[in-house]
This record gives C-alpha cells, sequence and structure tokens, in this order.
C-alpha cells in the first residue's frame, strides 16, 4: 500500500471562466480599487464559490486591504512588551476555533468562537499582556490603520480605469458546461 497523497482539487484545464468588474461609465470616482477588490474577494468570489462544481476563484487586480499595526519601540520597551507578543497576541485574537457541544435534549447547542478582527478598534482593543493586573493593549504600543498589500501590477479597464479580475476553476472531474451554465 502507497502512501497518502492529496492530488490537486482543478487541473490545468480547469479554468472555465473569466471575468472583471470595473466602474460603468460616469461612476469612476465612485469607486477605487481598494473598493473594486474588496467587492470580489467578500461579494463575488464568495458567491461564486458557492456554485457546485467549482474549485475557488482567483482574484486579481486592485489594492488588497489589510490592517497595518505600527509599532513604537520606545513604548514597547517602556511597557516591557516584545515584537513576539505582538505577532502572538494578534494571532490568537484573529481566528475562528472549535468548541463542543451541550447535549439538553432534545437539542444539541453547538459552541465556536468566531475571533475574526473587523475594524481598526478591534485590532487597537486586543489585549498584548496583563502585567500585574492591568492590561496592555496594542493601542498602547502600536498605532493601527488601514493599509494595502504590496501591490506588483494592475489591472485596467481599457486603460482607463482601475478593475479587478477574477478566473473561476473548476472541479476535477465535472462537465465545464453544467458548471458554467448552473
Amino acid at each position: 500500500i502507497g502512501t497518502p497523497e492529496l492530488a490537486p482539487v482543478s487541473t490545468g484545464l480547469g479554468e472555465v471562466y473569466q471575468y472583471i468588474i470595473h466602474p460603468k461609465k460616469g461612476s469612476e470616482g465612485k469607486y477605487n480599487a481598494k473598493d473594486l477588490r474588496t467587492m470580489q474577494d467578500w461579494v463575488v468570489a464568495r458567491q461564486l464559490n458557492g456554485t457546485p462544481g467549482i474549485a475557488e476563484v482567483n482574484s486579481f487586480g486592485g489594492e488588497l486591504k489589510q490592517y497595518e499595526v505600527s509599532v513604537n519601540p520606545n513604548r514597547l520597551k517602556a511597557m516591557g512588551v516584545s515584537i513576539p507578543d505582538i505577532f502572538e497576541a494578534l494571532e490568537k485574537n484573529n481566528q475562528n476555533t472549535g468548541g463542543a457541544y451541550i447535549d439538553k435534549k432534545p437539542n444539541a447547542y453547538f459552541i465556536r468562537g468566531i475571533g475574526l478582527v473587523t475594524s481598526i478598534e478591534d485590532v487597537q482593543n486586543i489585549a498584548v499582556k496583563n502585567t500585574g493586573g492591568i492590561p496592555i493593549f496594542i493601542k498602547d504600543v502600536a498605532d493601527v490603520r488601514f493599509g494595502f498589500a504590496t501591490r506588483y501590477g494592475a489591472m485596467t479597464y481599457n486603460g482607463e480605469v482601475d478593475a479587478v479580475g477574477g478566473v473561476v476553476m473548476m472541479l476535477k472531474g465535472e462537465n465545464s458546461n453544467e458548471v458554467v451554465t448552473k
């Protein structure tokens, strides 16, 4: 018996659909590269990923929004906080966790922890350390703001306005005609 391996969920021929999202004529100033990428990742791609037969949707273009935590070395030193402390606090406070369940016949209540931050304030209020019963928060040792991942290229529509795109990949073994028409 061989060693189990994971196979790709799609193949090189699994690309079944490409599309772009761009502001329509007259509303170019209403949507910037960040807005378009946010729509792509959080609305369009999520809806397409729920389609039977779709393996994934690859996004490109636009500006990928992220939270930036800019630490102040003087404040870190004064409060006895290290960079690894910051990383650990951010990691632990921004993840989903499974729980257990409470069995109260005839129902079972499932418990889980949802830890995704949704605002700058959420990041600022993450506790990094507790010294003598006094919590030290991210906002005590760092500034938090919205930023963007490094952009290595751009996508435009007719060379005039920012756009974003997506490539829809089909699950291995699916019928492309059926998947595209769903």
